[in-house]
């Protein structure tokens, strides 16, 4: 897979980012006086695009487009796959990837969901017009290496169909399941060929129709689209079932604001990518008409190091050992997260208990600066997300801490589009930013965030995770693929091109007049057609 495409795709991947709004004005109740059962579910993430097109890979797109376009595949709670459009998806050789559709499937028109969407659906993305930079379609046979598939291409070879309901992925090398679950399966929403074919790809990315579909495979069609709402209507022609619920609000508010709005009633869920502030919380658990849940500790507080501006690993290494982690977990997440080393979390399967962590010693820091002949009057330029309240106390322990063994720091506050521009450019010393990987694999991430020269890293590559990376796409075996990632997190242990402050797990909520939602961080919307309201 392309690394340049790689890093497009998962810059803003999976980010757990606040985006201060304003208020958020009046919002329905869940029912209104007429009886229309109506659930706000808020966010504190920013939307982009609902046209599955061109939409990015942040969950929150990921969730609003689905209401209406389904994957093939869904992630569940436990990190389970379970098929949306998809009955079933095998491969013998990690090649080719034989699926097949669900026989149900269909259209809210009544047209059946077949391969040839599937199939025009990946072609549209990687047209000359459209060409989704978010996502990377060079794995398949007949995607240039520029990510593109020729114009007016109607099939390409790594697309075959078989009939309406069976086709087949051929991927240039070997990948393994969970990367084809995670990377194509489960976030390539898929759109209804009968409705687009006649529109000119020139015309796709604006096509008007993607703001209010009236052809859709999901248990909800868009109606309408605010700067920060968007609200479903229910689509009772879903082939699972009609649902419950007449209407849903997305809603984009401040994480201020979650607490009063579920005092009043006027937010009925939080999702867990959403950032209720730490202060809330206590708050948030005392309230009578609302159950709050927190996740495992999934989201992780990547610290990224430049090792071209700090270039020897023992200063790295320094850095680690003289932040104390276990404060940070203990005081300013209350308890509710973990210390853990690299990319893989306890709550992940690929997790071994074995890797260890990098303790907390001052003192074997200032030894390490020492060997390294570190110049303490030059002062490094840290970066932090302002939208991150977590994160943004966690920095003035971490420049009182790395001061105490000699290693000064410019704490620099931006808001997120500033920080991803500053990290695209490797102007900082290092940078702290929420990432949140589903843990069945990390095989694009680390490749992309890590391990190229476009890296965050600075350019660092190793030759050791290269090798042990490729092993989790060509070795069948489970303990083997469990092996290769904690050889991964040992090298970056040692040479600490990134670390992790900590594990975050996130807090949901829900009031308890709607039924049958449990906000996990995955799979929250999986069965929203059986929510229903009190």
């Amino acid at each position: 897979m392309g690394k340049k495409r790689l890093k497009a795709l998962l810059l803003a991947a999976l980010m757990t980012t606040v985006t201060v709004l304003g208020p958020a004005g009046a919002v329905p109740a869940a029912a209104d006086e007429a009886g229309e059962k109506i659930v706000n579910v808020a966010f504190t993430d920013q939307f982009t695009s609902v046209n599955p097109l061109n939409m990015d890979v942040t969950f929150i797109n990921l969730y609003s487009t689905s209401m209406g376009f389904l994957p093939l595949f869904q992630v569940g709670e436990g990190n389970v796959y379970t098929g949306a459009l998809a009955e079933e998806l095998t491969t013998e050789d990690n090649q080719t990837f034989n699926l097949t559709l669900k026989e149900e499937a269909k259209w809210s028109d009544g047209e059946p969901v077949t391969t040839d969407d599937i199939i025009f659906t990946i072609l549209k993305m990687t047209c000359p017009a459209v060409a989704n930079p978010n996502y990377d379609f060079t794995m398949f046979e007949g995607i240039s290496e520029a990510n593109l598939s020729e114009e007016g291409a109607t099939e390409i070879p790594g697309l075959k169909k078989i009939d309406d309901k069976h086709m087949q992925f051929i991927v240039k090398t070997k990948m393994n399941m969970n990367t084809f679950l995670q990377n194509v399966a489960t976030w390539i929403c898929i759109v209804p060929k009968h409705v687009l074919e006649n529109v000119p790809d020139s015309e796709l990315l604006q096509y008007e129709w993607f703001n209010h579909p009236d052809v859709v495979s999901g248990p909800y069609q868009l109606v309408d689209r605010g700067d920060r709402t968007l609200t479903y209507a229910a689509n009772e022609n879903y082939f699972k079932g009609a649902p419950i619920v007449d209407t849903v609000n997305f809603r984009i508010v401040d994480g201020a604001e979650l607490l009063s709005g579920l005092q009043t009633g006027s937010i009925d869920i939080v999702h867990p990518s959403a950032s209720i502030p730490s202060q809330d919380r206590d708050a948030v658990e005392g309230l009578e008409n609302v159950t709050a849940f927190y996740t495992d500790a999934l989201t992780n507080e990547m610290t990224f190091i430049n090792t071209k501006n700090i270039p020897d690993a023992r200063v790295r290494r320094a850095i680690v050992e003289a932040i104390d982690r276990e404060t940070l977990v203990n005081g300013i997440l209350q308890g509710h997260g973990e210390v853990a080393e690299g990319f893989v979390p306890s709550g992940s399967p690929l997790y071994d208990e074995s890797k260890g962590t990098i303790p907390y010693d001052p003192e074997h820091a200032k030894q390490l600066l020492e060997e390294a002949g570190w110049d303490g009057s030059q002062t490094l330029q840290y970066y932090i997300p302002s939208s991150d309240s977590n994160v943004v106390l966690a920095s003035q322990i971490i420049e009182q801490q790395l001061a105490a063994v000699g290693i000064k720091i410019q704490i620099n506050t931006v808001d997120f589009g500033t920080l991803m521009e500053v990290a695209g450019k490797n102007e900082f010393d290092f940078f702290s930013v929420q990432y949140t990987i589903t843990p069945t694999d990390y095989w694009a991430d680390e490749n992309s965030l890590v391990n190229s020269e476009e890296s965050w890293t600075g350019g660092w590559m190793n030759e050791t995770v290269s090798e042990q990376l490729e092993v989790t796409q060509t070795d069948p075996d489970e303990n083997n693929i469990k092996a290769a990632y904690l050889a991964v997190d040992k090298v970056l242990m040692e040479e600490v091109p990134m670390f992790s402050l900590y594990f975050q797990s996130n807090m949901s909520a829900v009031n308890n007049r709607v039924k049958n939602a449990n906000p996990t961080f995955y799979g929250t919307f999986n069965n929203i057609y059986e929510w229903d309201v009190e």
